[in-house]
């Protein structure tokens, strides 16, 4: 397993915070668009939704979109950005406000590298509660090569992922696709991801 973890950060209840103080300066934090395979349909939700970039995409693929961010500032740019396309709530990803079985589709792109050792089981945890038997998961995720994994500066709490970390975190998923993906820079860097699209077992473990 390979975890790596931004020298001397560590999660903390101010993390929010920084978040919200991003998204109320920045407004559109994450521009472009985002690509997802979409394995379903029916209603998705998106975790960590920020200014709604993979949150649109699903409301472009035809699925019924939620969205939750713990950063109210995040919330507010969604909500102007989706007004009528999706449902958006401030939540943390750790306990989800949403029944068992709600969901047939989970995204959680670039958010779990922002959750320590107890963060990240609890989300998965949620992830499994809130998907309907038989439903997917996309996980996104930058490796311990990314160009970002040097360091930000930004006091925000990061961590950096390989394959086989997402696979044991979701243990008991069949694994539908998992891959990592280095792209080089015109820079010199590296664009360094593993995404990983799971489905939920449709009986019991």
């Amino acid at each position: 397993m390979t975890v790596i973890i931004e020298e001397g950060l560590t999660p903390s209840m101010e993390q929010w915070e920084l978040w919200d103080r991003r998204y109320r300066s920045e407004g559109r934090v994450w521009r472009g668009t985002s690509r997802i395979p979409v394995p379903c349909s029916g209603r998705a939700l998106d975790l960590g939704c920020g200014n709604g970039k993979t949150l649109s995409a699903l409301a472009d693929a035809g699925f019924e979109a939620y969205g939750v961010d713990f950063s109210p500032a995040a919330v507010e740019v969604c909500r102007r950005l989706l007004s009528g396309v999706a449902s958006v709530e401030v939540a943390d990803v750790t306990e989800l406000p949403y029944p068992d079985g709600m969901f047939d589709y989970v995204t959680a792109v670039h958010v779990l590298e922002n959750l320590d050792d107890g963060g990240l089981e609890a989300a998965a945890g949620e992830i499994r509660r809130v998907l309907a038997p038989g439903g997917h998961v996309f996980v996104r995720a930058f490796t311990p090569d990314d160009m970002r994994s040097d360091g930000r500066g930004d006091g925000i709490y990061y961590r950096f992922f390989e394959v086989d970390v997402i696979l044991d975190v979701f243990r008991g998923f069949e694994v539908v696709s998992a891959c990592r993906q280095d792209e080089p820079t015109r820079f010199g860097t590296v664009r360094s991801r593993v995404e990983c699209l799971l489905r939920k077992p449709t009986e019991p473990d």
